[in-house]
């Protein structure tokens, strides 16, 4: 009888957790590369006994093939290969590598298992040892918050007026429907903060993929601060980028550890996500240094030599939109971005303070093949999270600008449904202010998420509709912009930063259809230009100080 979906996502994992849960150590890991899919017990002809309805019908809509690619790994080769000695524990799979993770105390059945016929190659991914104190990584949460803005979303505000992402909100796409998958390293006390998202079914899945953790919820925190900046909604305190989607949460990471295995473990995690017809991966996690002596070089981030990459790029083209950090690596010597963020065709996401300043942590690219890296860039220094305590602080880091974007990414998406998931990434990427001549810094820059669905949406608004009755250009400026007014209104200004400081204003109403604002003297950042009309109707406009 052939598995369930559900059976089939969790049957590798689970059924070995008390064994290594409080291993002595050392144990070593081991991925198994396998020669094909010969006589499975799946067919491309019966997709539902191995991806969900959802998945299959979100293939369907963008036209997206099923192949023996997405067939699972042929369970007759994992049953040989854990028959051969009880110490090896089948630990992970990857049916799009065609490739399986093994754990054991020992190397002594590898001889055997490389003699196997259907075993192409077999390569060490690392070697646990005890650990007595697990540690997050890669979190960094300085000081408390100052007062929120006054705005219904609080301290978020600025993080998301970055994009212009209240105004795709405001428009009513607030990321109702659409599912992201969460890959991180721990949701310590998530279940509490947020138990309202578990009672409302918005919850649809968790999954520890972790050898040596019991569950989602312990020793590790970053993927509760990561969530919270999607995910929160307290209207006046803190608000997300996507606060009525529904979510998967998915623990890739280890704590305390860095090894090889957690890139194959990150792969699994996809295409769980991927069965399961995930809209969004949003993964805070990168790789370029392991604690074993296994050697990483920039040559390696080039999109196809990682798995944990190739896993990413596959997962875009199989309807899946990527956001992945792109590492906190700028101002250390190894500089560059870090494996998955290397990968093709996904968003990559570097970091910018709220002013649109580069942070100096955010890690450069190009990939090692010359690809634009960072795709994109979002508020990832000073970035409003929840902290262990259940407060609302600034954290930084490129792994709190991701979930910005991801969220985002789901809105838009929800908003413009008649497109796959790589045509919106190029939306976002030709929305971002630098678009034109990308960098290795931010590379196409910051998205403006309400001009991406504007320009695209089929149901084009009206002006009068939309009370889109100005213009600003050039935009982003250096020296001036030019306040259009083709209508001829009254019309008077106010340009304020995104804490709501106001660095410009004009208090007399004028009716010039062309009105220039001088911004010569203000520092670089993102501004908003508020127009004001004598009948007292207002419009926001986000300006790009260069």
């Amino acid at each position: 009888m052939r598995k369930s979906v559900k059976s089939l996502l969790i049957c590798a994992f689970f059924s070995f957790f008390p064994i290594f849960y409080s291993f002595s150590g050392p144990i070593y890991g081991f991925r198994i590369y396998l020669s094909d899919k010969a006589n499975s017990t799946y067919s491309v002809d019966k997709p539902e006994e191995y991806l969900t309805q959802r998945a299959i019908d979100k293939r369907t809509r963008y036209n997206i093939a099923i192949t023996e690619e997405d067939l699972p790994v042929n369970q007759s080769y994992i049953s040989q290969i854990a028959a051969i000695d009880t110490a090896v524990k089948v630990w992970s799979v990857s049916k799009w590598t065609n490739t399986l993770t093994i754990l054991c105390a020992d190397t002594h059945a590898l001889g055997d298992i490389r003699a196997l016929d259907f075993v192409t190659g077999i390569r060490p991914v690392g070697v646990y040892y005890k650990n007595e104190a697990p540690i997050d990584k890669n979190v960094e949460m300085p000081q408390r918050a100052p007062e929120p803005d006054t705005s219904l979303y609080g301290f978020a505000f600025p993080q998301i007026a970055l994009h212009n992402g209240h105004y795709l909100h405001n428009e009513g796409f607030r990321g109702e429907g659409m599912l992201i998958a969460i890959l991180d390293g721990g949701w310590s006390k998530f279940d509490t903060f947020y138990n309202y998202l578990y009672v409302n079914n918005r919850i649809k899945g968790t999954y520890n993929l972790t050898p040596f953790t019991e569950n989602l919820y312990e020793n590790g925190f970053h993927g509760t601060a990561c969530t919270s900046i999607i995910a929160t909604n307290i209207p006046y305190q803190i608000v997300g980028t996507a606060p009525e989607a529904d979510y998967l949460l998915i623990r890739s990471e280890e704590p305390g550890f860095e090894l090889m295995i957690e890139e194959d473990l990150w792969a699994r995690g996809a295409e769980i996500a991927d069965s399961l017809g995930a809209d969004v991966i949003s993964s805070s996690l990168g790789y370029h240094r392991f604690d074993d002596d296994t050697t990483i070089t920039y040559s390696s981030c080039d999109g196809k030599t990682s798995i944990a990459s190739i896993a990413a790029t596959k997962a875009a083209h199989k309807g899946i939109i990527v956001c992945i950090a792109a590492g906190n690596e700028g101002a250390n010597e190894w500089h560059k971005i870090s494996r998955p963020g290397d990968a093709k065709d996904i968003l990559c996401v570097g970091a910018v303070n709220k002013d649109s300043v580069y942070a100096w942590f955010s890690s450069c690219g190009p990939s090692f093949d010359g690809r634009v890296k960072p795709d994109v860039a979002s508020c990832g220094w000073g970035t409003f999270v929840i902290d262990p305590e259940g407060l609302i602080i600034p954290g930084n880091g490129t792994s709190f600008a991701t979930p910005v974007i991801s969220g985002l990414s789901a809105c838009l998406w929800q908003a413009l449904p008649e497109y796959n998931s790589l045509e919106i990434m190029q939306f976002i990427r030709e929305s971002g202010h630098q678009f034109l001549n990308p960098d290795t810094l931010l590379g196409y820059g910051i998205p403006d998420f309400y001009k991406a669905w504007l320009e695209h949406t089929k149901d084009k608004i009206t002006e009068t509709k939309n009370n889109y009755h100005f213009s600003v250009y050039p935009n982003p400026a250096n020296n001036q912009i030019f306040l259009s007014n083709p209508e001829g209104k009254e019309v008077r200004y106010e340009l304020f930063d995104v804490m709501g400081k106001i660095v410009r204003k004009e208090m007399e109403f004028s009716n010039n259809s062309v009105q220039l604002i001088d911004i010569q003297n203000i520092t670089k950042g993102v501004y908003l230009l508020r127009i004001i009309e004598e009948n007292g109707n207002s419009e926001l406009v986000r300006v790009v100080k260069n």
